[in-house]
């Protein structure tokens, strides 16, 4: 979608006076700054992630309609979040929203506010009235497991029996709605100290840990460090001291941390391969990942 589309698409579908565009970056799409008056972000949505873009415009504006951090989706002139267009023979969907001007947060000074904050979208996203995917074994162990076969690779026994054994510590655990790619990237804390919560394309159901686990590694996904693993503990226990004020784990679901450490490594892996190729990683690679896992697994974690 060229410029001078988008451009007149700003004027006329949101009375925008005189935008200027600034490209920020790919991927599913075309991200753009928008400056004028006030400042937005654009996102230019491909056809094969359009129904994901509407569900993630729906969490969004649920949560708003709660009062919860997010970005506000602006409407257009007839009311729509989502303008959706033909260009080339092709739907695009425009979704325009407030620009956040904020940086993420160091979770290591505010792990128990930023606890309180996700405790709090869980316990909104209880109550959210679409059902969405449900994420199970298959795509955190088995999508993995499947690019291990294709790779013909020589351990492949050592990963299943770890896939299996991990998978059977958390295949009871308690399902909710989960933003599904709760990384301390999808925060942003403006300069007046307010926490957002953005990107809600990956929304689905699984396990409620799989979020908080996500959000609380410390470790680092190449190098497994002593120091690490205690920064880890320290930050998931200060966390759950503000998370545990609007929603309840379990204990079982609290000692499952480590494991869903573990298991994040299978499910990251598949999507890596998914975006760039079967080729993206060698076996020396999967070796070594399969080290660090071993070595993760010797590892104490306890966080009392």
């Amino acid at each position: 979608m060229i410029e001078n589309q988008l451009l007149d698409i700003l004027k006329t579908q949101y009375c925008i006076e005189k935008p200027a565009l600034e490209f920020l970056r790919e991927g599913g799409g075309h991200t753009y700054i928008v400056n004028g008056k006030e400042k937005y972000l654009l996102k230019v949505i491909n056809p094969s992630f359009l129904d994901t873009v509407r569900q993630s415009v729906s969490v969004m504006r649920y949560l708003k309609e709660n009062d919860f951090p997010v970005p506000d989706i602006i409407l257009t002139l007839n009311g729509d979040a989502i303008f959706e267009t033909v260009t080339d023979g092709e739907n695009k969907g425009i979704i325009l929203m407030e620009f956040i001007d904020g940086e993420e947060p160091d979770l290591k000074e505010c792990a128990s506010e930023v606890g309180s904050l996700i405790g709090r979208f869980h316990q909104l996203m209880d109550e959210y009235p679409i059902k969405p995917v449900l994420r199970g074994k298959e795509f955190f162990i088995g999508r993995y497991l499947d690019f291990l076969k294709k790779k013909k690779y020589q351990d492949f026994s050592a990963y299943e029996e770890l896939g299996e054994r991990l998978w059977k510590k958390v295949e009871n655990l308690k399902a909710g709605i989960c933003h599904g790619d709760l990384h301390r990237g999808n925060l942003l804390q403006n300069p007046d100290g307010q926490i957002y919560l953005v990107d809600f394309d990956t929304v689905c159901k699984a396990p409620i840990m799989f979020d908080v686990m996500v959000m609380c590694d410390m470790t680092d996904y190449f190098d497994l460090k002593p120091e690490d693993i205690n920064t880890t503990k320290k930050v998931y226990r200060e966390f759950l001291s503000g998370y545990s004020k609007y929603h309840t784990l379990s204990n079982e679901e609290i000692l499952s941390f480590p494991d869903w450490v573990a298991i994040r490594h299978f499910q990251l892996q598949a999507t890596i391969l998914e975006i760039y190729g079967i080729d993206c990683i060698d076996e020396r690679f999967i070796d070594y990942q399969l080290y660090w896992l071993n070595k993760w697994q010797e590892a104490s974690f306890d966080i009392d």
